[in-house]
Formats: structure tokens, C-alpha cells, sequence
């Protein structure tokens, strides 16, 4: 059969475009690439494509949805053990966490758009004035308070406070939950009464305590996605593109120049014609610099990966350790299972009332200085009061983000299941110890390795027996006994050789019974350029290599004073700034 030229031409036509939407399906190209949606990476992608001239593509690894359980703030947890978590764990521990499976510590980190703001507590807490100071003072130049204090500002819209402690109109709302348990008067009469004051601790004093404010608008959950995405996902300049897994940086003669990842089974290349800006999170920043080449030289030589800048990516690993061993009976309405019913849904449902807007049950913060502390004002101890305890949900999800072995919850909390129960989830808010995160292999699929090294340096552990008798006497105190409250009359196993409640005990059911408080940083930390220690200079460019920064709670050089979901979105914040001022681009 003859074609005629016009036929020839046509066909010729038609498989070029094929070709075409194939290689443009392939390959992407913008300004500026942003590996994860997460809390700074939701703010990066709002603040760089304000310019119509700037060009934005941001990939996340997760889901752009989330169920709607997530809008429940009692119940933040729900998600942990899903795929909206990375569900990491760590080594099993030589040394301590005799109570957990395995020895293993579970890690809580969100996998979707939004990362952990859409599974969190919500819980809006800055820090303190001297945790940014203290940056500053080791080589952070420019992450002083005076110069990271206007950035909280700007991203908050206090709907209560109206002072020169707080802003408004930013975009993350924040509120204080219409509900509080009975027992929240309780505790505050308590912290009175063990010589503490009421206040706010996001103000000029922090070593208060404080029914907290969250991040949640009319009783829901506030994330990152209602406040940097949503109101700007119609801007042509901005592509988010979700379920994307990024494989490596494409780095060459030092210089990164873009990105390969996995979406729908298929690989695909992006190319950033001006930076990379990592925000992957505090366990996989560290993951995807090294393999790309950016890591200790010692791992990537192990795996015969080519070393493009020999940085510490991966030390400084840093966590407040908390315990769930210290619970209490109580005679009060709680959090527990048998007293949340339908009629509560469906207040949250209609009015955005009722207990399930409580930030995860965290009724009460305070803020507290154990003997050791020389600095009154910058507290080394925070405890977390909840009317709920591992028995609360009995053994549906809390067991097991605790990951308790069985016969240790049997013995714990099992008995206590339809009772109702409280907890005090005490810990350091400055630990002296120090983990680490590396990778396993060079597949990128692979889960890194992750050690926490809990109370490796023995400073943390003398705190944190210092914190459990703070909720002891809380729990002892006269204002709770008017609530039933009691010690649970159990003890600890493993630690039945030790007097109930003497230091000795205290320190074995710390080490027992550890977890997580979420508060993971320090990965990938950022100080002076001439620091051996640091992997990103104060403008959180990565030392080494040009066209590539990282922007989440890896590059922070200490832990802070509190919780980290704000300092995040501050991170962001701030580095939006450096980056659309930085002068290479302008």
C-alpha cells in the first residue's frame, strides 16, 4: 500500500507528538523543585510562586488526601500506623526499651501533602527566646531570636490573643479547643500548688503551664495543606505532584541541576533551573543526600557510591524521650473509650464543639526546672497532662504506637481498660544525647537506619527522674485527689527489684518503658561553613554543592525548648526570604 507525501507528513506529525507528550510526561523542568509537601515544604511553595515569574514544582511522596478521621484532633494517632505515615523504627536497643517489641522505638513522621501537620497534635509551641539565641551563638548567624521572632508572627492568625506576643492574619489559625476535660482545672490548681504559675508560655515567660492553643479552625485540624497549598493550588507557576517518589539528586561538577523520581511506576527527571530545596524531613533529608553522593565518606564508600561532598549528614540526631509508664486511676470524665459516643461526633460534626477537639488529649503543658537547671527562665523539663493513658483505647492503636510488648501491656494497662485513666508524659526538653540516621543500601526504598541512642549521655536520665517526681507530685497533689486521682498499682516489669517510686525505679521504668515524642531534628544541622559538624550554612545552602539547600527540622542545631511543628513552618518562613532574595538570582 502507497502513502502519498501528505500521508507521510501526517504520520510523521502524529508520531513526533507522540513523542512529544511522551518525553513531556517524562521530563519536568521549573525553577525551583521542592522534594516534600511537608510542614516548611507547604510554605516554600506558597511563598516562591508568589512571583508570576518564578516557576515552582513541588513532589511528595504521599497521598494529596488524607481520610477525614484526620480533622478529628482527639485522635491524631489513628494515622500513625497507616500509610500516611513512613512508620519507621529504630535499631533494636542493647541497652534500654526492655518493654517494647523488639526493643524498637516507632517513629511518627506523615507521608501525605501536609506531611505531619495532617497526623500531629497540633500544638502550637515556639520555643524559647534562648534556644534561638543559643543557634546563633554556635554559629547559626542570622537564626538569633530578634531575627526569627517576626517570621512566627507573620505566619500565625491568633484568633484569641491580640498582643505583641502573637500575630494575626498569618496562615496557620490558631485557637484554643472549645473543650477541656474537668480535670484541666485540676491540673492547673495542681501546678499551684507544687509553686508554678499559670501564664502562656508563648509569651515573655515560658516556664508556665497552660491548657495550649492548637492549630485548628472551628474545632478541626489546621495543617499545612488549609494553610500554604489550598490557597494557592490555582497558580499556573505551581505544579505539586503527588506520589512521587524521589530516587536521587542529579548533581554534576558539584552543581545540582534536578531530580529523579518514581510516580505510577514510571522514572521521571526534573531539572530546577535555578535550586533544589530539600524538605523530606528530618529522617529522609539525610537519606537522599547520601544517596546522591552528600554523607559521611566512610557509608558511601561502604556502598560504592561516588562521594560528591564528605558532610556528618545523618549525626546529630536529636529527641526529647518520654515515657508512657506513668499513668494514674481517676474518678472524672476522661478521654477513654467508653466515654466518647455518638452524640460527640456529632457535636464535632455540626457545632465544632465537644471532646474531640482536644489537641490529642494534651489538656495541660507545663514547663518546669529540674534541680539541674542554672537558668530559671529557660526551663529543662516539660511535662504533657492527658485524661487518657495507653488503656484508654483499650489496646486499639496506643499499645501499639507505644510499642508495647503484649505481656507488658497485660500487665500495665489491660486491667485498667474500662476504668478511667490520666497520664503524665514527662521528658528533657534539652537532651545532651545524640543519634544518628545512614542509610541501608543504595535502593532507595530501603528504610534508613535509625538509632536515637536514648540517655547515652547520663545528663538526660538524671532530668528525667527529675521530671517523673514532678508528675508524681502533681498526681499526689491535693487539688487532683479531689478527682479521684491515684497511682495505678501496678508495677513496672523488670523493675520489681526497686523500692515503687525511689530514683532507682524511676530511672528503670524511664528506660523500660521510652517512645518517641515526635520531636525529631538535627540530621542534617546547620551552623558556620568552616563547623566539621554542620552539612547546610545559615543560608541552609549544603556546604559543597552548588543549587541545593535543605529546609525542614534536619537543619536544626539544637532541639528547642518545645515542640517543633512551629519552628518549622518558621524555617520556612524564613528561608523562602533568603532564597527569592538571595542576590545569584536576582
Amino acid at each position: 500500500m502507497k502513502h502519498s507525501t501528505l500521508d507521510i507528513k501526517y504520520i510523521t506529525l502524529v508520531c513526533f507528538l507522540k513523542l512529544y507528550i511522551i518525553c513531556a510526561q517524562s521530563v519536568y523542568q521549573a525553577d525551583y523543585i521542592i522534594v516534600g509537601a511537608g510542614t516548611a515544604g507547604s510554605v516554600l511553595a506558597n511563598r516562591l510562586s508568589e512571583s508570576p515569574h518564578v516557576t515552582v514544582l513541588v513532589l511528595e511522596a504521599g497521598d494529596s488526601m488524607v481520610p477525614l478521621t484526620s480533622e478529628v484532633p482527639l485522635y491524631p494517632l489513628n494515622l500513625a500506623l497507616t500509610n500516611y505515615s513512613w512508620q519507621f523504627k529504630s535499631v533494636p536497643s542493647k541497652i534500654i526499651a526492655q518493654g517494647l517489641k523488639n526493643r524498637q522505638l516507632l517513629t511518627v513522621e506523615g507521608k501525605a501533602l501536609g506531611g505531619t501537620t495532617v497526623l500531629n497534635y497540633n500544638l502550637y509551641v515556639r520555643g524559647n527566646c534562648r534556644d534561638y539565641e543559643n543557634w546563633a551563638r554556635h554559629g547559626a548567624i542570622g537564626w538569633d531570636w530578634k531575627s526569627v521572632y517576626p517570621y512566627f508572627l507573620k505566619l500565625e492568625d491568633n484568633r484569641e490573643y491580640c498582643n505583641a506576643y502573637h500575630g494575626v492574619c498569618g496562615n496557620v489559625i490558631v485557637q484554643t479547643p472549645p473543650f477541656h476535660a474537668p480535670i484541666t482545672k485540676g491540673y492547673l490548681e495542681a501546678a499551684r500548688e507544687i509553686g508554678y504559675r499559670i501564664g502562656d508560655f508563648n509569651a515573655r515567660n515560658q516556664t508556665v503551664f497552660q491548657p495550649p492553643q492548637g492549630t485548628i479552625n472551628r474545632g478541626a485540624r489546621w495543617s499545612a495543606v488549609k494553610a500554604y497549598i489550598n490557597p494557592v493550588r490555582g497558580r499556573r507557576n505551581l505544579r505539586i505532584i503527588t506520589s512521587a517518589f524521589v530516587l536521587k539528586i542529579l548533581i554534576r561538577n558539584k552543581q545540582a541541576y534536578g531530580v529523579k523520581f518514581e510516580h505510577r511506576g514510571q522514572l521521571h527527571e526534573a531539572y530546577a533551573n535555578k535550586e533544589v530545596i530539600i524538605c523530606a524531613g528530618v529522617f529522609n533529608s539525610p537519606k537522599l543526600l547520601m544517596l546522591s553522593g552528600i554523607g559521611p565518606k566512610s557509608t558511601l564508600q561502604k556502598f560504592n557510591i561516588p562521594v560528591v561532598a564528605n558532610l556528618p549528614v545523618g549525626r546529630n540526631l536529636q529527641e526529647q524521650p518520654s515515657t508512657s509508664g506513668m499513668a494514674f486511676g481517676a474518678n472524672t470524665f476522661t478521654y477513654s473509650a467508653q466515654r466518647i459516643t455518638v452524640l460527640d461526633y456529632n457535636e464535632f460534626l455540626v457545632n465544632g464543639t465537644g471532646p474531640l477537639t482536644s489537641l490529642g488529649g494534651t489538656d495541660t503543658i507545663g514547663f518546669l526546672n529540674s534541680k539541674y537547671n542554672n537558668d530559671p527562665d529557660w526551663p529543662d523539663i516539660e511535662l504533657l497532662l492527658f485524661p487518657l493513658s495507653a488503656a484508654s483505647d483499650k489496646g486499639t492503636v496506643l499499645k501499639n504506637v507505644f510499642n508495647l510488648k503484649d505481656e507488658v501491656y497485660k500487665v500495665m494497662f489491660e486491667p485498667f481498660t474500662t476504668t478511667d485513666t490520666i497520664s503524665c508524659f514527662p521528658y528533657p526538653t534539652r537532651p545532651k544525647s545524640r543519634g544518628y540516621v545512614t542509610i541501608r543500601s543504595r535502593n532507595p526504598y530501603d528504610d534508613p537506619i535509625i538509632d536515637f541512642k536514648f540517655y547515652s549521655h547520663p545528663y538526660d536520665l538524671k532530668v528525667m527522674v527529675e521530671a517523673l517526681k514532678f508528675c508524681l507530685k502533681i498526681g499526689n497533689s491535693e487539688a487532683l485527689k479531689k478527682y479521684g486521682v491515684y497511682p495505678l498499682p501496678t508495677t513496672v516489669p523488670g523493675c520489681e527489684s526497686y523500692e515503687k517510686f525511689s530514683d532507682e525505679y524511676l530511672a528503670c521504668l524511664a528506660t523500660t518503658l521510652p517512645f518517641t515524642i515526635y520531636h525529631y531534628c538535627g540530621t542534617c544541622k546547620m551552623g558556620s561553613y568552616a563547623d566539621p559538624t554542620t552539612v547546610v550554612d545559615p543560608t541552609l545552602k549544603v556546604k559543597g554543592v552548588k543549587g541545593l539547600r535543605v529546609a525542614d527540622a534536619s537543619i536544626m542545631p539544637f532541639i528547642i525548648t518545645g515542640h517543633l511543628m512551629i519552628p518549622t513552618y518558621m524555617i520556612g518562613e524564613k528561608a523562602a526570604d533568603m532564597i527569592l532574595c538571595d542576590p545569584l538570582y536576582n
